[in-house]
Parts: C-alpha cells; sequence; structure tokens
C-alpha cells in the first residue's frame, strides 16, 4: 500500500512539475532579478502563484503567454511563492499584495513609469480574454483580440484620443475605406464605425455601458454558441476604444 501510494504522489508531482514546465513563453522570475528584469520593457505581466503551478487558471496563463510570446514590448513571466522552506519570494509577493497562499494566483501589469503595478480584479474571471483586456485596456501594445481589426483598432484608438472637433472627420475618413474593404472584413468594419457614431451621440461612457450590457447577455448563457461569440467579438472591439490609463495620468 505505502509502495503504490509513494508511486501516486511521485505520478501527480511529474504532472505538476511538467505543467509548470509546459508555461511556453513565459520567463521564471525571483526576489534576486525582479526589479532587474521588469525594467527593461514596456510592460512586463506577472503571475504570482505557488512554486509549482497547475489547474485550469495556470493554463489559461500558459496560453496567453504561448500567444503574444513573439511581441517584444510585453514579457509574461511568472514569480513562483514557496510558503515552506527558506519561504522563497514570498516577501516579493507580500510587496504586490500577495500576503498569504489564499489571494495565489495573482496577475499584475507592471509598466515603465509607473510606481504601482495594475491588478487584475478578483472579481474577475480567469479567461485569456480578461487578462489579454488588462494590458489592451492600460497601454498602447498592439494584441489583436478574436473578431478585430488590426487597422480599425489603431483608428479606433486615434478616434478616442482625438478632440470632440476631430471626431467626426475621423468618423468620415474610416467610412470611407469601407468601399475598399474585403466582404469578409466588411461587416466588423462597419461595426467600429457603428460604435464611433455611438460615442459621439453619448460620449464615452457608451463604451462601458455596452461592455457591461453585452458582458451581461454573454454570461447568462441564454443565446446559443453562434450568438456569443458574435457578442464577444464586439465586446473585443469596444475594447480597442478603451483609453489605455497612462493616458489619463
Amino acid at each position: 500500500m505505502r509502495r503504490v501510494a509513494f508511486l501516486s504522489a511521485f505520478v501527480t508531482l511529474i504532472s505538476i512539475i511538467s505543467t509548470t514546465l509546459a508555461c511556453k513563453g513565459c520567463v521564471s522570475l525571483d526576489e534576486y532579478n525582479f526589479e532587474k528584469v521588469i525594467s527593461r520593457f514596456k510592460a512586463v505581466l506577472v503571475k504570482f502563484d505557488v512554486a509549482y503551478p497547475y489547474g485550469d487558471k495556470h493554463e489559461t496563463y500558459t496560453k496567453l503567454a504561448e500567444e503574444i510570446a513573439q511581441n517584444k514590448e510585453i514579457l509574461i513571466a511568472e514569480v513562483g511563492i514557496k510558503d515552506y522552506g527558506d519561504k522563497e519570494n514570498e516577501e516579493l509577493g507580500k510587496k504586490y499584495g500577495v500576503k498569504s497562499k489564499d489571494d495565489l494566483p495573482a496577475v499584475r501589469l507592471f509598466l515603465q513609469g509607473r510606481n504601482d503595478p495594475i491588478q487584475l480584479p478578483k472579481s474577475s474571471e480567469w479567461t485569456v480574454d480578461n487578462l489579454r483586456n488588462l494590458v489592451r485596456d492600460n497601454t498602447d501594445i498592439y494584441i489583436g483580440l478574436p473578431g478585430c481589426l488590426e487597422k480599425y483598432d489603431k483608428l479606433a484608438m486615434e478616434f478616442v484620443r482625438a478632440s470632440m472637433k476631430d471626431k467626426d472627420k475621423k468618423v468620415k475618413d474610416t467610412e470611407k475605406l469601407l468601399s475598399k474593404e474585403t466582404e469578409s472584413d466588411k461587416p466588423t468594419a462597419k461595426t467600429y464605425v457603428l460604435f464611433m457614431k455611438k460615442i459621439l451621440e453619448q460620449g464615452v461612457q457608451f463604451i462601458k455601458q455596452e461592455i457591461t450590457r453585452l458582458g451581461k447577455i454573454v454570461k447568462d448563457g441564454k443565446v446559443n454558441d453562434k450568438k456569443k461569440e458574435e457578442l464577444s467579438h464586439r465586446i473585443n472591439i469596444l475594447h480597442s476604444f478603451s483609453v489605455p490609463l497612462k493616458d489619463e495620468l
């Protein structure tokens, strides 16, 4: 029985370690190299977790790391905290609000020129979209979302940053591009124009209100998968109109 129990524990340990090592695109940081490394990047997304992380949240973070591994403007990193032995990185975690094991995992976005990192709210669901949006909503680093078009994402940001006088011109300029779009991209491009006009009518508060409204519909689960995907894409486009936090400082 002891042999069986030992083998079972050993297999579990190997499984956990394998999962940890499978975080492609992630860089491991500790209390010795943390400040030195994050200071070199425009943005660093860090997951504070147990020493050998596994499970759904770890897998979600890994998916994001793989997705944007080639983006040179942002680093995706992990800090493993041990609550035994020398308790490695425990003080580093506390410095950034990770006070106990109950706070793990926790995500922080570190930006050059900003002292305090931006947190992924505890109430936020751990999805690739939410982690991605944490970066998109607080930086000007381009990370494409499903259902978005890079050219129009950039136009959306230009529109939001423009003065009220210039916003109307931005809408007209964007409308002119529609005739040049492929049939497959035209419906998506029209959505950007629609949202621009809504913002002109209702103000920038429309963005947050519409994200909230569509999010509730998706979360309620009363729509079919196709409609849910469509609404999720519209939410992603709305995030393209979000002003990075650094622009508000």
